[in-house]
């Protein structure tokens, strides 16, 4: 409902600065905001027209670097241990940095795949694909320094970014709903979050729908993801033992496709490499077969696909780099652990 105000407010500021970049404005929606957080209609109001910057931006880019600045990150310090946190800032830092690979395999994806929208194909091109990745990247590098150097800091922050942005959702929502129910206009601009005269069906879907139509998805995915876990446990073992990680942190993995909650919960309970392995993985894989598949099915079910291409793509190279990153000391520990389960 927010998305064409901030869109107004912001403009004027964002436009004229990715312009000098090379790259498209919608970017800046995915960077800081999840697909199914307002990030996919900010993407499309700041997209100028150009449709497939708007989908490479609200559904690739942002179902990786949106939700874990918004979503992921402050959820998982109120869930994990406070020792954990340095682990954390060390798996987010690894994710971080693989976002641009796993944008660019989803874009590549799209473009060879021959993305239509209403019967009328949508041109992903090099340019585009490897343009807008320029303030992604340099958003990357700045948090990853961040969390190098400053990660309590850098983390504290991402919360307090979070809460503000969870503040100003609940006014957004709030005044649409009295806009919906006593037809008062308490912010201009607001998108009704039901139906209006004029929306098609099937092709126009208002935040209420897209809420139900992303419930429906998660009503199979979670009972999925505990199926599973269980009819492949071993190959999970398996898995452990080629990433030198316990059980837990195998089926941590498994966990996160759907959502990343439980995952943080059970990161106690997981050595040290597989915590780390386990938040590297989160920043791009989290929710692939869960609300990031509901939202793209409801929204654009031509990017399903790619979506999800790019966010494995993104999750599997990040554990390349989060195994490079654990310490050497935790990592001949939990060696020695994976081979006492064993």
């Amino acid at each position: 409902a927010l998305a064409p105000v901030l869109a107004h407010v912001l403009g004027p500021v964002i436009i004229p600065v990715y312009e000098m970049l090379g790259a498209n404005p919608s970017m800046f929606a995915g960077t800081l905001l999840a697909c199914d957080m307002g990030g996919f209609f900010l993407a499309k109001e700041l997209a100028g027209g150009d449709v497939a910057a708007w989908l490479y931006s609200g559904l690739i880019l942002g179902s990786m670097m949106g939700p874990t600045i918004v979503f992921s990150i402050p959820v998982a310090l109120g869930i994990i241990e406070p020792s954990d946190r340095r682990y954390l800032a060390l798996g987010v830092l690894a994710g971080i940095v693989t976002i641009p690979i796993g944008c660019i395999a989803g874009g590549l994806i799209a473009m060879y795949s021959g993305v239509q929208i209403n019967g009328q194909p949508v041109e992903f091109t090099f340019a585009l694909i490897l343009m807008n990745m320029i303030p992604v990247l340099i958003v990357a590098v700045l948090v990853a320094l961040g969390l190098k150097f400053i990660p309590e800091k850098m983390i504290n922050g991402f919360q307090i970014f979070a809460k503000f942005l969870v503040a100003l959702i609940t006014i957004g929502l709030a005044a649409a709903v009295v806009k919906f129910l006593l037809g008062w206009e308490l912010i201009p601009g607001l998108d009704p979050i039901f139906m209006a005269p004029g929306d098609k069906p099937g092709e126009v879907m208002r935040a209420i729908e897209v809420i139900g139509s992303i419930s429906c998805v998660l009503l199979g995915a979670y009972p999925m993801v505990l199926l599973l876990t269980r009819w492949f446990e071993k190959p999970l073992m398996n898995v452990g033992k080629l990433l030198n990680v316990n059980n837990i942190a195998a089926a941590g993995m498994v966990a996160t496709l759907a959502n990343n909650i439980p995952m943080f919960g059970m990161m106690k309970q997981m050595d040290t490499r597989g915590k780390v392995i386990n938040c590297a993985f989160a920043v791009s894989a989290a929710f692939a077969l869960g609300d990031h598949l509901g939202f793209a099915a409801a929204n654009m079910n031509a990017m399903i696909f790619p979506m999800i291409v790019g966010k494995l793509i993104g999750g599997v190279t990040a554990i390349g780099v989060a195994m490079m990153l654990v310490p050497k000391d935790d990592a001949a520990q939990v060696k020695t652990e994976v081979e006492a389960q064993s």
